[in-house]
């Protein structure tokens, strides 16, 4: 990543994610509500809790801090806290396993861009394959310094 990469303090609150490569958000799958339900980008659509997501602070956590979709209170999670480049990103019921436990780092060198790492694996969150398309899978990676892993945090009311 370039910049400046130390986690940096994040309000909590309700947020859209979006994906700095193709303008898509961050969304469970269909809006579903089980744990293992897929996460991946989507076009934004008015009213959608499945792509609202509650950030919080872990508590003790070092700036480490949970997403929880709004839709379903389940959190952002690498499924089977899996250290592997590729691993799957869905979400799932909260739980005291670092796989849904991330931190947020800065890009000062582009303002409003932040890096989502996962505690877990120390990889980041991204678009699989640098894709544009709408229902395109996110997963966990290798640091790449790439737009597909860089995402904006939006504030919603």
């Amino acid at each position: 990543m370039s910049g400046d990469n130390r986690p940096g303090p994040v309000e909590e609150g309700t947020y859209l994610v979006r994906n700095v490569a193709s303008g898509l958000v961050l969304e469970v799958a269909g809006g579903a509500r089980a744990s293992g339900a897929n996460v991946q980008q989507g076009k934004e659509k008015v009213g959608a809790h499945g792509q609202r997501w509650r950030i919080s602070a872990v508590p003790n956590g070092g700036g480490l801090y949970h997403l929880v979709c709004e839709a379903s209170g389940k959190r952002l999670d690498v499924a089977g806290a899996s250290t592997e480049p590729g691993a799957n990103v869905q979400q799932w019921k909260a739980n005291n396993f670092g796989a849904q436990e991330w931190a947020i780092e800065r890009d000062l060198g582009n303002p409003g861009n932040v890096a989502l790492v996962s505690f877990v694996s120390g990889l980041l969150l991204e678009v699989a394959g640098g894709s544009l398309d709408d229902g395109a899978d996110v997963r966990q990676g290798e640091d790449l310094d790439t737009p597909s892993q860089w995402w904006r945090l939006e504030r919603v009311g």
